[in-house]
């Protein structure tokens, strides 16, 4: 494959295909001077894969570094909880800690609970109100036999029932947490 043929495949930019090659992607045949690169799918996506899984680890040895660094700033350790903390400092905590949920939802990294539940309401509204009247629209462009238009009916009341379920079950899975009384760990998120 050629670059522009390679980015189109893997749903990339010429330039980010331009910097994985700098970067050490395989390269079957080195362009330049009117010669265009020869690339390979497979090599090119397998050295992808093994890059994401390099920037993974690297991402998660970083954030438990930071977590390291935090409790060795305010003389915790691991499995300590916040309740052991002098109050200053746990004050000093707590406002850090709602600093930056602030700044995660400012940048739309962190959602309110009740806006995520509306959100999900109003898809499943749209759903079940498109897929309740699918049938009889469908009926009438293509005139269906009644026993069609019955399994076509079933299937969609399958879908928006496995819809339902499915966000009935997102938010048993993620219960209203109350605060008074729990004990959690430092830095606990």
């Amino acid at each position: 494959m050629s670059r522009e043929e390679l980015a189109d495949g893997m749903g990339v930019s010429l330039p980010t295909v331009t910097a994985w090659i700098a970067k050490g992607m395989p390269v079957t045949q080195e362009g330049g001077n009117g010669k265009a690169y020869e690339l390979q799918l497979s090599a090119c996506w397998a050295w992808r894969q093994a890059q994401r899984a390099d920037e993974d680890l690297r991402s998660d040895k970083v954030k438990r570094a930071q977590a390291a660094m935090r409790l060795a700033l305010v003389g915790g350790a691991a499995g300590d909880t916040i309740e052991a903390l002098d109050p200053k400092t746990r004050r000093d905590i707590m406002a850090a800690q709602i600093e930056q949920e602030r700044f995660q939802r400012e940048r739309n990294q962190l959602m309110r609970r009740d806006d995520v539940h509306e959100m999900m309401e109003l898809v499943y509204g749209i759903i079940r109100d498109r897929m309740n009247a699918a049938p009889d629209l469908i009926e009438r462009r293509n005139a269906l036999e009644p026993k069609v238009v019955q399994e076509l009916i079933d299937a969609c009341d399958d879908i928006v029932s496995d819809v339902r379920s499915a966000i009935d079950r997102f938010w048993r899975e993620r219960p209203v947490r109350e605060s008074a009384g729990e004990r959690r760990d430092l830095f606990d998120s």
